[in-house]
């Protein structure tokens, strides 16, 4: 089975399970009235959409976003407005581990033609022009994908401080969960700067962990409420 059909249904699946994270946060927020809970359901609401949004796109342009980055054409641009949907959510994430925290504590190549000699230089400026737009996009989507990386240092940092506070299991559970998400990334990242497809599968595979894991812990502890 072609890796990029692979990934496409790891995505559908992570962003069911997603949904789902959404939908026990909220229905664990309304039980306890959690900050956290409340930034996590919006969160994986907005991550769930993108990861269809992903896996739509994988299908339709027939390959991941790392082998569109190795041909360097412009299907690489569909892969950013999901990554742009990403880094919100894990801004969001961030945002909420922060707000947790702080109300505890005391004080995110266009292809050559045979064309006439006389047109021969205005086709390779337009060339080079192209060429330098997908790099351009290329580093774009890089960077995105390192600011969800350190988006999520964040996010596991400010789980350790919360869980230092609180000592509570569902403090811990999620922090592991998002632990699993962030080494899923640093993966992702790592494949997208070598290119390497089996890397990125392997990123995606743990991301899909992170989430069930996340899905198991919220539905647990919501039937420990009640």
């Amino acid at each position: 089975m072609p890796t990029a059909t692979i990934i496409s249904v790891l995505n559908v699946l992570s962003g069911a399970v997603a949904l789902l994270i959404s939908y026990y946060a909220y229905k664990n927020n309304r039980l306890i009235g959690s900050v956290l809970l409340r930034y996590i359901s919006l969160g994986f609401l907005l991550l769930g959409f993108s990861l269809f949004l992903q896996a739509a796109t994988e299908r339709i342009v027939s390959v991941t976003a790392i082998e569109a980055a190795k041909i360097r054409d412009l299907s690489l641009v569909a892969f950013l407005l999901y990554t742009a949907i990403q880094l919100i959510a894990y801004a969001i994430f961030a945002w909420g581990y922060g707000l947790t925290f702080f109300s505890r504590s005391p004080a995110k190549a266009a292809e050559g033609a045979a064309l006439p000699a006389l047109v021969m230089a205005a086709t390779n400026a337009v060339s080079r022009k192209l060429l330098e737009g997908i790099v351009f996009v290329l580093a774009v989507y890089l960077a995105s994908q390192a600011a969800i990386v350190l988006l999520l240092l964040l996010i596991v940092f400010h789980g350790v401080r919360v869980f230092s506070q609180t000592h509570s299991n569902l403090s811990l559970m999620v922090l592991f969960g998002f632990v699993l998400i962030f080494v899923a990334h640093v993966l992702i990242l790592l494949a997208g700067l070598t290119l390497g497809a089996t890397l990125n599968l392997i990123g995606n595979t743990v991301e899909f962990c992170g989430f069930v894991s996340l899905l198991f812990f919220l539905y647990w502890s919501g039937r420990v409420v009640q």
